[in-house]
Formats: C-alpha cells, sequence, structure tokens
C-alpha cells in the first residue's frame, strides 16, 4: 500500500450524481481559475450504472484492501464528491492544479499510515501536508478536518490551506457558469478559456494541430459539457458558445462530418455515433447523446472471439 493510492483516488473517480457544487469546495478554488470540473461520487455508484461498474471491480484485490484497512478509508463508501480546478489555459507549460474532496476520512489514520509507508509529511500553518515518497514532495494531500481534502502541487495546496484559513469566497463568472452546469449534469466540466489554446500543440499529428489554429476553433470562446446518469439512461451534453450564429452552424457542420467518418467496422460505435443530436441555439453549438444504459454497458464488455473452424480431417 503506497500513499499515492489516495492521491489517485481523489483524482481518478469518474462517475457522479446529480447535484450542485458544495459551497466548501469552491470557495477553496484559485481566484484565477480557468478550467473546473466536478463528480459526484456516491449518489452515482448507487445508480444502476454505478452498480454495474463496482459489480466489474476486482473482488479480492489484496492491495486494495490493505490501503482500506491502514487509511480507514474506502472510496466506493465514503467519497462523496470531487472538484478539481486549474488556472493553466493550455497556453502555458506551468502547471497549477487543486483536486477538492469531501468525504469522511480519518486523517490522523491516513497521516499513521502515510509515515509507515515512508511518506513524508510537513508543516504549513497547523495543518499536515502529506506527500508521497516517490514525488518527491512535489505534491502533496492536505486535510482541512474529517470532511475535506485537498491534493495538488505543494504551492496549490499551500494555496487553498491560505483560502481556508481566510473563509475566502470565489464568486466568478467561471463560477457561475459551474453551478448552472452541476445542476443539470453528473460529471461535468466548464471553461471560458478559448478552445484553440487548449488544442494547440496537443494532437501530436501536425495536420490536426494546424486544425486546431483555424478560425473556427479560434471562435470558440468558452465550453462545457457533462453526463447524466439516470435510472435507465445516460446522457452526455456538450456546448460551445462562438463569437457568432454563423461560426457555431459551420462548427456544427464540423462535427456531423466527423462523426460521418466513424468507421462503420465498429457496430457499436457506429451505433451509438449515429444517435448523437446537433442543434444551433443563437452562438451557441450544442450537442447530446442519450444512450440506453445497456448501451453504455455493451461498451466495457469485451467483444466476443470470432469461432475458429476447426479443420477437416482428411482421409
Amino acid at each position: 500500500m503506497k500513499l499515492r493510492i489516495l492521491g489517485l483516488l481523489l483524482c481518478a473517480a469518474a462517475t457522479s450524481a446529480f447535484g450542485a457544487i458544495d459551497s466548501v469546495l469552491l470557495n477553496l478554488v484559485m481566484p484565477d481559475a480557468k478550467v473546473l470540473s466536478g463528480i459526484q461520487v456516491d449518489q452515482s455508484l448507487a445508480s444502476p450504472f454505478g452498480q454495474y461498474m463496482l459489480s466489474k471491480m476486482q473482488a479480492g484485490d489484496e492491495d486494495f484492501q490493505k490501503f482500506i484497512n491502514a487509511t480507514g478509508f474506502d472510496p466506493t463508501h465514503n467519497l462523496h464528491e470531487i472538484l478539481a480546478a486549474t488556472n493553466s489555459d493550455g497556453s502555458s507549460t506551468s502547471l497549477s492544479a487543486i483536486v477538492l474532496a469531501r468525504g469522511a476520512f480519518s486523517p490522523t489514520q491516513i497521516l499513521t499510515a502515510a509515515q509507515a509507508n515512508g511518506g513524508i509529511v510537513t508543516q504549513y500553518r497547523k495543518f499536515n501536508l502529506i506527500a508521497s515518497p516517490d514525488s518527491n514532495a512535489q505534491t502533496a494531500i492536505v486535510f482541512f478536518d474529517t470532511t475535506t481534502a485537498a491534493a495538488g502541487d505543494i504551492a496549490s495546496v499551500k494555496a487553498a490551506v491560505d483560502r481556508y484559513l481566510a473563509k475566502a469566497t470565489y464568486n466568478t463568472p467561471l463560477s457561475q457558469q459551474a453551478l448552472a452546469v452541476s445542476n443539470s449534469n453528473s460529471a461535468w466540466f466548464v471553461t471560458q478559456t478559448p478552445l484553440s489554446q487548449f488544442l494547440n500543440g496537443k494532437l501530436g499529428d501536425t495536420n490536426l494541430n494546424g486544425v486546431s489554429q483555424n478560425n473556427l476553433l479560434q471562435s470558440v470562446a468558452q465550453a462545457s459539457g457533462g453526463v447524466q446518469f439516470a435510472s435507465s439512461t445516460i446522457t452526455l451534453t456538450g456546448d460551445a458558445v462562438t463569437t457568432s450564429a454563423q461560426n457555431a452552424q459551420s462548427l456544427i457542420d464540423v462535427m456531423k462530418f466527423l462523426v460521418s467518418m466513424i468507421p462503420s467496422n465498429d457496430p457499436k460505435i457506429a451505433s451509438i455515433a449515429s444517435q448523437a443530436q446537433f442543434s444551433v441555439n443563437g452562438t451557441t453549438a450544442h450537442i447530446s447523446l442519450a444512450l440506453a444504459e445497456q448501451q453504455v454497458e455493451q461498451l466495457f464488455m469485451p467483444s466476443s472471439q470470432p469461432k475458429v473452424r476447426k479443420p477437416v480431417a482428411r482421409r
């Protein structure tokens, strides 16, 4: 068992249920944040899809069980909500990011387990910053109390401590957008930074990087998206706010074209792509995709292996 397991769990939980952002977490966000994303964990695990994903988890994972026993923290029961924030707009190599979590934690037990496994513990304004020995103390986790935690690079974690002690509030256009999206989605993200800045130089292929800098993508001033988990349906939505209605329509036309280019030799993907719905509302391009839960579950099932025909024995 290593401390990094806890950091990964805080960062990598990937399902959620409806609900606005917890105000305690929101007020710990850096004031110059460019991107926010959030997930609610506990309620989604009670949804049919959440139960399906839990059923696929390895039931006798010894390392995972040792982690639970050592820390007193079981993410399948004790993790409630995650809010991630960064002030990077994608154009800078320096990344300042923080992952904030609400749950039921045992800070003293976690601290003891961390020290027993070589964790590096330093104090900042009377809070214990816990770093994994294999991170060279560049990232850390801090527990403000038994219900609130933060993980990220050292500078961002210390800044979150400062905001916590100062009882800071975070109220910006980005936070208002996040509140609106989180009220109607499960997992979600929002940004008010031009999309081209995030894609520039990150698509690998030179031609695709050229596409990321064309006038159409440069017209996307902000974007948001989310996933809704209902009892029998999973809905994905995305919105891109452009500089004009014409650009919004052009963006929709491009997305339709890209969907039409999906190979038909994968029946699962082709079937899902064909259900996408596109629309334009003023300067906003909107895409939505509603799928039956069983459809999504099938994506996680291994494709059936083709039957091998046995050779006929020659006489």
